[in-house]
């Protein structure tokens, strides 16, 4: 096999490692749809434990990824990305077959051990396999997967969630999941894993010790609490500001995602094009406070609220596209899947805290919900030092050689 450092992986390959992130980000965003039905079927005593059917596969993420991260690091990408293929294929399968909410959650959970192998696994080789703009490109591709996932779930939902049933959406991905675990064994390429010696775990350790991917972490972070802060609230928001219906309301959101979509992969491109990390970052953080702020205190008209709201999720969107710097965050070549772990674990804490802080702010009223959004811009700033540390792409982007 060619080695990683002599040939960048093609673009079929690196979007098929795009595929199977989406496909295990869907663990999460594709029970949307489903949680009426769910609901309707189970009647929990409490509305909660229905959230916790959309929930509790971040959770086991926001647990778990630096674990999985070792993990891949230890016995290889590929494996771990077999492997959360099977697991989600487990859980989904156990999410159909449930009797009681209580089983199904036990199963969701599952699931979400799963998917953050397959996110962890997918970043992983994606960073291994490529170099040079490819990389960066490849990187910017990979920020948009969040977004994505949910764009896919709400147009199923949209066209077919609700006359299939919520078991067809878990049975449609399930056998997407499968699909792509046979794809993965018979394209994807592995990597000889040296299993003697300590430095595996020296590598994690190496990882804890660096500030650098707490800094791009934190960051993710407060990009992710704003995002799902916004997309739980708008509704109420701009109901409540300008009379808005809550079905155009939605609407929003969906626009909103397609934007922050093209602000994440942009980040890829215009660095490509040497601009350096800081302005953009400058540019990220400006796109969401100004727009944010007036979204907040005078949405003026739809049309106007709309557009506010585009801005400042194509601006959360380019903070995230920075998931192009992981690489130069790593201590070394050999800790890429814990670095990508750990980053993943603190960035699932912003989509954890977002929604609820953003209610309780809401409560308030505008100024409480501004005191959130300054919280949120001011935390993005904290990687300001790996914004000011990347250097043109190409210079810091070299092959990576595992051993």
């Amino acid at each position: 096999m060619t080695s990683v450092a002599e040939k960048n992986l093609s673009w079929f390959l690196i979007v098929l490692i795009y595929i199977n992130g989406l496909a295990g980000m869907l663990v999460v965003s594709a029970a949307l749809p489903a949680l009426p039905g769910i609901g309707a079927e189970f009647h929990p005593q409490s509305p909660a434990l229905i959230g916790l059917v959309m929930s509790m596969p971040a959770l086991a993420a926001a647990t778990c990824s630096l674990l999985i991260g070792a993990l891949v690091d230890r016995i290889g990408d590929r494996t771990v990305l077999v492997l959360g293929c099977l697991l989600v294929l487990a859980g989904d399968i156990g999410v159909i077959a449930s009797p009681s909410i209580e089983l199904l959650l036990a199963c969701r959970v599952l699931a979400g051990l799963g998917y953050v192998c397959m996110v962890v696994a997918a970043v992983t080789m994606i960073t291994r396999l490529t170099f040079g703009r490819t990389r960066t490109a490849a990187l910017g591709l990979w920020s948009t997967v969040i977004p994505a996932s949910f764009i896919v779930a709400s147009i199923y939902g949209a066209v077919a969630g609700q006359t299939l049933g919520w078991r067809w959406i878990f049975g449609a991905h399930a056998a997407f999941v499968a699909i792509l675990a046979v794809l993965a064994l018979a394209l994807l390429p592995g990597r000889e894993v040296q299993l003697t010696g300590p430095s595996r775990l020296k590598g994690l350790g190496a990882v804890l010790r660096t500030p650098f991917p707490y800094l791009l972490g934190i960051s993710f972070a407060a990009a992710a609490f704003l995002q799902t802060g916004f997309v739980a609230t708008l509704p109420h928001m701009l109901g409540a500001s300008i009379g808005l219906g809550k079905n155009l309301a939605y609407s929003f959101n969906a626009a909103a995602m397609l934007c922050n979509v093209i602000g994440a992969f942009s980040f890829g491109l215009v660095y490509n094009r040497g601009i350096s990390a800081r302005a953009l970052g400058f540019v990220a953080v400006a796109l969401c406070a100004l727009p944010g702020a007036l979204l907040v205190m005078a949405p003026g008209t739809p049309a106007l609220a709309m557009l506010l709201n585009c801005l400042m999720m194509a601006g959360l969107g380019l903070l995230v596209g920075m998931w192009a710097l992981m690489p130069q965050v790593a201590p070394s070549p050999t800790c890429i899947g814990a670095t990508s772990g750990l980053i993943t674990q603190i960035t699932l804490l912003g989509v954890l805290f977002g929604p609820p802080v953003a209610f309780a702010a809401g409560s308030f009223g505008a100024h409480g919900t501004l005191i959130y959004l300054l919280i949120g811009v001011v935390i993005s700033l904290i990687a300001l030092p790996v914004w000011q540390r990347s250097a043109h792409p190409i210079a810091r982007s070299a092959p990576l050689v595992a051993h």
